[in-house]
């Protein structure tokens, strides 16, 4: 019989519970939290709404089958209940005074004076001839070393388009700094929106959400572990030795493990591995994080102007930039809640809202992809069961829930444990 190892798990999120969940069956698993509830990015506030509780999400919200097939698989294990949304996007410019909602024609041009004007026009055309071009570039060999902002440069795009269209678009679905995502690979993004069929008007993905909000897979995943889960429980080194890596959380303790796998960001496993290789460490940085400021609150302020506008994710563009992305997500869209209210979760938005309409602030962290990010995801192979130590994270995809559950498949495979999913 193979003897079981004693394994240290360094973060709750949705890597570090799906390697939990793996490995317990097999090992003997202790799973690290820094937080009093594990879980990550999914985040679920119960909200009273008229006498009756409202599970709003204020981190992780949609998923669709084409792109997720661990997470549905996940979920199908868990009995986990989701529901169709809305995928709609709209852009609000607060020194051009433009608005628009790109889910058809009439919610383009939901000011009807933009009819009129020559430069909203070659947004839609160049929004035509990207979707069109994209693909033929993709497949002709685009260098992953040419940033967003160089391929503009190159194709000869309206600025209109780059600054009101595709900037914010990128911006908003990796939750970056605008000047971030004009560093993104050019190639990287294109595949994202490719594979999630963004390049397309029709036979796009079908968009889920979790019924009454993500953390109900948290729960029943965490209900799922078989070894221990200690909360309130921040890893601040992890060191190797002879006899095995040691773990010390909250300053005062200390544990020996024969293995660590650290399913942390990437800048905090940089900062928690004592005594890092030359190769880790240079993985390693080239994973870079963004910061943002959440808010749950109920101020439509941060919606379009005109109602026609108003869509799942709401864009702005500030006359100041320098405060990063500025997004509003209108709840109520995305959740299907059942409520005359309005709720929405802003990112960076909080100096605009009224404090007497405030549910909850919330700190969020990004990774931002730089060129160069592929040469790095490509070691991860070497960053698993390294010296004692593994690395797992979204980061090594997409930075999404998916790559998060791939990543830790992968150092599973290395103990030779498949998913039971």
């Amino acid at each position: 019989m193979v003897s079981s190892d004693n394994i240290a798990i360094v973060g709750a999120g949705i890597s570090g519970l799906v390697a939990a969940y793996i490995l317990g069956g097999k090992h003997r698993v202790t799973l690290f939290e820094k937080n009093p509830k594990p879980g990550g990015h999914a985040r679920t506030e119960a909200v009273t709404d008229r006498g009756h509780n409202l599970f709003i999400d204020t981190g992780f919200v949609v998923f669709n089958e084409l792109n997720y097939p661990y997470l549905c698989r996940l979920f199908d294990i868990l009995h986990i209940e989701t529901q169709t949304t809305n995928m709609s996007f709209s852009v609000h410019c607060d020194k051009s005074g433009l608005e628009y909602n790109g889910s058809n024609i009439n919610t383009f041009f939901s000011q009807r004076s933009n009819l009129l004007k020559p430069w909203v026009w070659s947004i839609l055309k160049d929004i035509i001839r990207f979707n069109s071009e994209s693909i033929k570039t993709l497949n002709s060999g685009l260098d992953d070393n040419i940033s967003v902002g160089q391929f503009f440069q190159n194709h000869h795009y309206s600025r209109q388009f780059f600054e009101k269209y595709l900037v914010p678009l990128g911006a908003s679905i990796w939750s970056c700094h605008e000047k971030d995502f004009t560093n993104f690979p050019m190639r990287f993004v294109i595949q994202f929106l490719r594979n999630h069929g963004l390049l397309q008007i029709t036979k796009r993905p079908t968009w889920r959400t979790v019924s009454g909000g993500s953390y109900e897979y948290v729960r029943k995943l965490q209900n799922k572990l078989d070894g221990q889960i200690r909360l309130n429980s921040n890893v601040n080194r992890v060191e190797r030795g002879k006899n095995g890596v040691s773990v010390y959380w909250n300053n005062n303790h200390m544990e020996i493990f024969d293995e660590v796998i650290m399913a942390t960001h990437a800048d905090t496993s940089m900062n928690t591995v004592a005594n890092l290789d030359q190769e880790e460490h240079e993985t390693l940085e080239m994973f870079a994080y963004g910061d943002s400021e959440g808010c749950l609150h109920t101020d439509t302020k941060t919606l379009p102007d005109n109602r026609r506008a108003w869509a799942s994710w709401n864009y702005r563009l500030p006359k100041d930039s320098h405060k990063g992305i500025s997004i509003c997500y209108n709840m109520n869209l995305l959740q299907n809640l059942d409520t005359p209210q309005t709720y929405c979760m802003s990112l960076n938005q909080t100096h605009m809202i009224d404090p007497k309409k405030i549910i909850k602030n919330i700190r969020f962290r990004h990774p931002i992809f730089r060129t160069g990010r592929d040469k790095a995801q490509e070691k991860h192979g070497l960053l698993i069961r390294r010296n004692g130590i593994s690395y797992c994270g979204a980061y090594w995809g997409y930075g999404f829930h998916e790559d998060g559950i791939k990543s830790a498949i992968s150092v599973c495979d290395s103990f030779a444990i498949e998913p039971p999913f």
